[in-house]
């Protein structure tokens, strides 16, 4: 399985196969989360999703929260119903400790 894998049901994700990541895309939403689910139960490191998938992915966080891999990055897609700037602040502060913006 991929390191790096990135699942998401916009297209626009397609972008990060040119620095080398494993994308996933599909309309169907189930679809795309159980490809998170089989990435996740693998030898995947680093799983990228979008707002799509986040209620999903919350309930994978509870199982692998004390496992050091997958790491769930939430990638801003910058879609109307998301408010991008928002998401990244409270990334930033997350990863952080402390909000800069």
């Amino acid at each position: 399985m991929p390191e790096i894998v990135a699942c998401s049901t916009n297209e626009s994700f397609i972008i990060l196969r040119s620095v080398g990541v494993t994308v996933y895309v599909d309309n169907d939403l189930k679809n795309v989360e159980e490809h998170i689910a089989k990435y996740a139960s693998s030898d995947s490191k680093i799983i990228i999703y979008d707002a799509s998938s986040e209620a999903y992915v919350q309930t994978l966080l509870e199982k692998y929260e004390e496992s050091m891999y997958p790491i769930f990055l939430k990638l801003p897609s910058g879609l109307k119903h998301e408010d991008t700037l928002s998401e990244l602040k409270l990334l930033v502060e997350k990863s952080i400790g402390i909000s800069i913006i």
